[in-house]
């Protein structure tokens, strides 16, 4: 099993020599055994390992002891690791979304966080054929394009999966061999959970039928990724040629109906989602909608996602968003930035994270990401906001203390004057730290002398980092 998950992360190219590689680890037999193989790997690869464990808070006592237990662990084996601690429940409960989806989001927040404190390149996760299988029929259930067939991937950013090789009975066939322990989450038994369902009825049936279901699956997944792949290639060249930006829309132009349906598709999900400012709520309904309207007679309508609307027109489809929708969206367009947390702005789809830092982690340098910004915290003037423009704001442009107005930084740089309104900004009470997508104040760089860094993160909307 060690040669396997070996010639799998060479073959995905998942670390390389020096990396330092964060193991998220819950305690159970996946992750446990994801651990064990890659502290067995180390002097093979020439990696480092370091581990991060985040204790939801969701299972009372049961989880406090898993935590426990991955400390004991990494304790006895010398291994960095860092513990969180979290409130599932209560972030589920604020946000509006599942108690999963909640953990969810709360874990890889913290893999980050950690991954930065530590200054490892790559954070692996426990996944394996039979999560990748799972996932495919979850999806397939529910309903899914091309994309819900890919699974999981081996490789996704920073994230690496090492284990999808391999099957969860190879796993616990290696813990056994081992005599090692791991902790068992009962919640995972209990079929009240679609997922759970899938594991313990639909999957093993399928096995019944064919012992190597999970593994030819997990074949198929793979496959569809590489078709999808060249799709997607194919769809952003059909959607260079075959869209016209008007501002406030686009035009989709009559020939995109005449190319093949999977990539005429898959060009308008790309123009949706582009317009949209996200693709969480564009559904393969939405874009069969778009691709029928082109067969109907000049003036048709219909209503989409985010406030779009879609109308046919002699040379195409005109697609813009709702001025009425926007207005609505916009009730509000300033919103109080904390020092340390998370936000969404529903009406641009970004999810804002920030926190402090002490000093800048060890080998990390400052980011040169769009749209990840470090600032000295003491140059910041009161309260921060995250809004739109406004009358006389302006930057810092240099080490003098030299000014621009806004207005005349988006002239310089090009910025279309329908799309000023719509960009966001990271204010203080005096002045413009951050045009996000852009540049921020220089006032506010981090220095040598910078005792306090503010980290700012912008996730979703047109932010692809």
């Amino acid at each position: 099993m060690q040669k396997k998950v070996r010639n799998f992360m060479k073959e995905y190219h998942m670390v390389e020599e020096g990396d330092c590689v964060l193991v998220a680890v819950s305690g159970g037999a996946d992750s446990i055994c994801l651990l064990l193989l890659l502290l067995e790997l180390c002097q093979e690869l020439r990696i480092t390992v370091c581990v991060v464990h985040v204790e939801h808070g969701i299972r009372g006592r049961e989880s406090v002891k898993d935590a426990e237990f991955v400390e004991a662990f990494c304790r006895q084996r010398r291994i960095p690791y860092k513990i969180y601690e979290c409130n599932a429940l209560e972030y589920a409960r604020k946000k509006r979304i599942s108690v999963e989806e909640g953990a969810r989001e709360l874990r890889y927040h913290y893999f980050q966080q950690a991954a930065e404190e530590f200054g490892a390149h790559k954070t692996a996760v426990a996944h394996n054929q039979n999560d990748c299988a799972e996932t495919m029929l979850f999806h397939l259930a529910r309903g899914t394009g091309m994309k819900g067939l890919c699974g999981i991937k081996p490789v996704r950013e920073r994230i690496i999966r090492p284990l999808l090789c391999v099957g969860r009975q190879e796993i616990e066939a290696f813990l056994a061999l081992r005599n090692q322990e791991y902790c068992i989450d009962q919640t995972n038994q209990e079929l009240c959970y679609t997922r759970n369902k899938i594991r313990h009825q639909a999957l093993p049936i399928l096995e019944e039928i064919n012992r190597g279901a999970v593994f030819h699956m997990t074949q198929t997944a793979a496959a569809v990724t590489e078709v999808v792949e060249v799709l997607e290639e194919l769809a952003d060249l059909a959607a260079r040629n075959y869209v016209i930006d008007e501002g406030e829309g686009v035009c989709i132009l009559e020939g995109l109906a005449k190319e093949k349906p999977a990539i005429q598709k898959a060009a308008c999900h790309q123009i949706l989602a582009r317009l949209a400012g996200s693709s969480k709520n564009i559904s393969r309904i939405h874009v069969e909608q778009i691709c029928q309207l082109f067969a109907k007679q000049s003036g048709r309508e219909i209503e989409l996602p985010y406030g779009m609307k879609a109308q046919r027109i002699y040379s195409g489809i005109r697609l813009a968003k709702n001025k009425t929708y926007d207005m609505e969206a916009k009730w509000q367009n300033c919103w109080e930035v904390p020092e340390e947390g998370s936000f969404h702005i529903p009406y641009a789809g970004y999810e804002i994270h920030t926190r402090m830092l002490d000093k800048i982690p060890t080998n990390q340098e400052i980011p040169k990401k769009i749209y990840t910004k470090w600032m000295d915290y003491d140059k910041i003037k009161g309260t921060m906001q995250m809004r739109t423009r406004q009358q006389q704001d302006f930057l810092v442009i240099d080490a003098q203390g030299n000014r621009k107005k806004l207005k005349k930084y988006f002239v310089d740089e090009k910025v279309p004057a329908v799309q000023r309104d719509k960009i966001l900004l990271l204010a203080d009470e005096t002045h413009i730290l951050w045009v996000i997508g852009y540049r921020i104040s220089e006032d506010v760089k981090v220095t040598k002398h910078t005792k306090r860094i503010l980290e700012i993160r912008v996730n979703g909307g047109t932010a692809h980092e």
